[in-house]
This record gives structure tokens, C-alpha cells and sequence, in this order.
């Protein structure tokens, strides 16, 4: 059961009106009380901006989130073993559980963006539980998993349904943004337009994502760039960062993996 919904933390995306509201007897939906504009709740429990997925453009890579079973399969098939394989060493759950309390610091509130089945957003609350996280996707089914997943506990988790480059988000509210293995999916220029909008002044983002290799591994990813994924260099992702407003303060790098730490400015 997901807890109560923050929605002084969302924004309509037909008005540009920050803070929502729900009514009193029902939980079925939230509404703008500027413009009148309804975004239902979800059977999980999510908000949802999109509608239909009609509305969706997706690429190839992209689509396979919406796959039936992927939700399932990618936590518990894949991204348990996912930065092992890609770095080259051992990689965990709790190392990269330390090394994303580490990034993140005390930030509140944080918002998971691609969250899919939750496992980042696991991670933070598993260390602290009282933390307000929002996780975002723009694939219900991914959502669900995330929402089966949550620990009862946990009081100030919540859920969204909407694209990362169009949040539903009040400007300059969110202590951290954090987004595992999303980057390489959504437009970048747009996305990170939106990710320094919603940070408060010194706010984080951090991120792990596939870089740009050599060798072989530029091979595989030019093959990989036909289905709507992008890989970027360090110096490429710093101009990015530039020209939004975010200074990348930390660089790891960890084979075809990176983490980065960026503070909004």
C-alpha cells in the first residue's frame, strides 16, 4: 500500500498550476484546482499524466518496458547482476546501495526518475525509510511491480506515471533527482532541461548510465543506437549539463557504467 499522495509536489501539466488537489471522498484521482484537469489513479496506486498510451512515442528501446513480464524479469533477472557485468567486478546490491546513499546525501525530497520496478528507489529506502521519494515511469506495468514492492513502512513513497522529459512537478522542490539506467533512453537535451527545473538551488542529480567505450564496445553501441539508445563521453555529458544549469561535480567511471553527481546551480 502506497502512502498518501504529495500533491502540493505536482503540476498540471494543461495550466502549469503547482500543488494539486484530491478530493476528500474519493482516491480515485487528483485535480488542478486552477484549470479543473483530472489525472486518475491507477489500480497501483500511481498518478497518472499520460492516459492512454496513444499518447506515447516510443522507440524500440524503449518499448521493451512495456512488454508483458518485463517488469518482473528486469529486477529480479537482470539488475541484480546488471553492474557486475558491466563493470567488470563485483558489484552488488549493497555497494551500489552505499554508493547511492553516498551520492545522494541527505537530499529530501528525492525524485527516481525511470524508476521502472522500483529498485533504486528500494535501495534509498531501505536505508532510510521516513525519506519522501517519488518514483516515475512512463510504463504502467513497470509501476505496478514498484508498488507491489513497497514496504508498508514506508510513509512518504509514491508513484507517477509520466515522461521524463514533461514532469508533473513543481519547479525547484526536489532535493535530488536520481536516474538508474535511464538516461541512455529518453531525450537527453529535454529531460535534463526538466531535471534542473524541479531542483531546488544546490540540489543533486546523480545517474548511472552506459558511457561511451572503444574497441568492440563502440561497436555493439552503434548497433544499439538503432533502437533509440545514446551513449555519451564525459565531456560530452559535462556541455549537456552546462546548458541547463547543472555543474558535474563527480565522474565515475566503471567500464561500459558511469556515475555522476551534479549540482544544480
Amino acid at each position: 500500500m502506497l502512502s498518501a499522495l504529495p500533491v502540493h509536489l505536482y503540476r498540471c501539466l494543461s495550466c502549469g498550476q503547482e500543488g494539486l488537489s484530491q478530493p476528500p471522498s474519493g482516491a480515485d484521482r487528483v485535480y488542478c484546482p486552477s484549470c479543473g484537469q483530472i489525472y486518475p489513479i491507477t489500480a497501483s496506486g500511481a498518478v497518472d499524466f499520460i492516459g492512454t498510451s496513444a499518447n506515447l512515442h516510443l522507440t524500440p528501446a524503449q518499448a521493451i518496458a512495456h512488454l508483458p513480464g518485463f517488469a518482473w524479469g528486469y529486477d529480479r533477472l537482470w539488475r541484480p547482476w546488471a553492474l557486475s557485468l558491466l563493470s567488470g567486478e563485483s558489484f552488488g546490491s549493497e555497494r551500489e546501495g552505499q554508493l547511492l546513499a553516498e551520492l545522494v546525501g541527505e537530499a529530501d525530497p528525492v525524485l527516481d526518475l525511470g524508476t521502472a520496478g522500483g529498485y533504486w528507489s528500494r535501495l534509498l529506502l531501505a536505508r532510510d525509510p521516513q525519506r519522501t521519494v517519488i518514483g516515475l515511469d512512463n510504463a504502467a506495468g513497470v509501476l505496478a511491480e514498484a508498488a507491489q514492492q513497497a514496504q508498508p513502512h514506508w510513509q512518504r513513497y509514491s508513484l507517477v506515471r509520466a515522461r521524463a522529459e514533461q514532469l508533473p512537478l513543481a519547479s525547484g522542490t526536489f532535493g535530488a533527482v536520481i536516474s538508474g539506467a535511464t538516461l541512455n533512453e529518453v531525450p537527453l537535451h529535454p529531460c535534463l532541461r526538466e531535471i534542473a527545473r524541479v531542483l531546488k538551488p544546490g540540489g543533486v542529480f546523480v545517474s548511472m548510465h552506459s558511457q561511451q567505450v572503444q574497441g568492440w564496445g563502440q561497436m555493439v553501441q552503434r548497433w544499439l543506437e538503432a533502437s533509440g539508445l545514446q551513449f555519451f563521453s564525459e565531456t560530452q555529458l559535462r556541455e549537456h549539463f552546462q546548458q541547463v544549469g547543472l555543474h558535474l561535480e563527480r565522474y565515475l567511471s566503471l567500464g561500459w557504467v558511469a556515475f555522476v553527481r551534479a549540482l544544480r546551480s
